[in-house]
């Protein structure tokens, strides 16, 4: 007589879920805890710990780098200089931007970013790294912002083997129901629940973008200046949108400190004619605050169709400096709803369009 095998052939219903389950349990924990912690990101303190070079680039150095503007690539001699220089090495993500007077280079990274800039005429070099920490980076990583292929990939994994998870265990609910009321109206409240969330935050507003100004718990808290503006494929702007800073100080002394909002000022304050009309306004407390899209809707018609980007800047005195950046492409087809979440000085920033 024939000994009947005991190893089952072929996976079981409960086999791929606890397998599945096994898989993504890491990566549910880590995407659960850092939704909190984005969802929240007021409630947290943090302060960014920055490091600053300055330097000059020689001569004969100089004179090579400018024979090279308008490549994608530095020069290997500029990496060994920049090497020299900082401690660090220039990322192979590297963003690099060239214009008549100056060499732009940001690194952004999950935690953090670094850039750092040389101007083409005198050779001064100036360079900035800023870690924003571990809860930032775990955050960063939540978002798949500046995270890289391996960590894009894995999140595909996660996703699949998250779909298998549900999938799986909505069968099992299935075949174990019986007996069970209240199996069903729990599975239904699952998806109602979110449905009514989702419709209770829609807006009436076609066109809209807000900022967030989080709540901090400091000594001495000073509300931010603020930036916004669109730029385009090559991160040059297009149009300056907002900028809140202290208009009503005497002898127009707010303005002195709008270098403090770095990007913004390289690329448009520094050659800007304060106040700007329909863009200047007042700063504005902690809260979710509109902003009027009054002269970015002027020029949408006008803009070539491409890829651009909304960003929006914000610094603090006593405090930390932070940039979000929305992508935003032209011309505009369908409705748009595209949003970020900063770690310190800004919040939840979200952007709505229609064609």
């Amino acid at each position: 007589m024939a000994r009947r095998s005991s190893r089952r052939k072929g996976w079981s219903l409960k086999d791929w879920h606890w397998i599945s389950s096994a898989i993504c349990l890491i990566g549910m924990l880590l995407f659960s805890v850092t939704g909190i912690t984005l969802n929240h990101a007021g409630w947290i303190e943090s302060a960014p710990s920055v490091e600053s070079h300055e330097s000059s680039l020689p001569q004969t150095e100089l004179a090579r780098l400018v024979n090279a503007s308008g490549n994608d690539v530095l020069p290997t001699f500029f990496h060994r200089w920049y090497e020299d220089k900082t401690q660090n090495s220039i990322s192979s993500n590297a963003e690099i931007e060239w214009n008549d007077y100056e060499l732009y280079v940001a690194m952004p990274r999950p935690g953090g970013d670094s850039w750092f800039s040389v101007d083409l005429a005198s050779g001064a070099f100036y360079s900035e790294t800023t870690d924003r920490g571990w809860i930032a980076y775990f955050n960063d990583l939540h978002k798949a912002r500046n995270t890289g292929l391996f960590w894009s990939l894995f999140i595909d994994v996660f996703a699949i083997a998250s779909i298998l998870f549900t999938v799986t265990g909505l069968l099992l609910l299935k075949k174990y129901s019986k007996g069970r009321k209240s199996t069903w109206p729990l599975v239904l409240a699952g998806f109602i629940i979110p449905l009514f969330a989702i419709m209770g935050s829609a807006h009436a507003a076609d066109n809209e973008l807000t900022v967030e100004i989080p709540r901090l718990s400091v000594a001495e808290y000073h509300a931010p200046y603020l930036a916004v503006w669109l730029a385009n494929e090559r991160h040059q702007r297009v149009v300056d949108i907002a900028v809140w800073y202290d208009v009503n100080l005497k002898d127009n002394e707010g303005e002195k400190w709008l270098k403090d909002m770095r990007q913004w000022w390289r690329r448009s304050g520094r050659m800007a004619d304060m106040p700007i009309d329909g863009v200047s306004g007042a700063t504005r407390r902690p809260g979710t605050n509109r902003v009027d899209l009054t002269p970015l809707l002027t020029q949408l018609p006008e803009l070539e169709a491409g890829q651009y980007y909304l960003y929006v800047e914000a610094a603090r005195e006593l405090g930390g400096r932070e940039m979000l950046r929305l992508p935003l492409s032209l011309p505009i087809e369908s409705p748009i709803s595209i949003s970020d979440t900063g770690e310190h000085e800004l919040g939840r920033v979200s952007l709505k369009l229609e064609p």
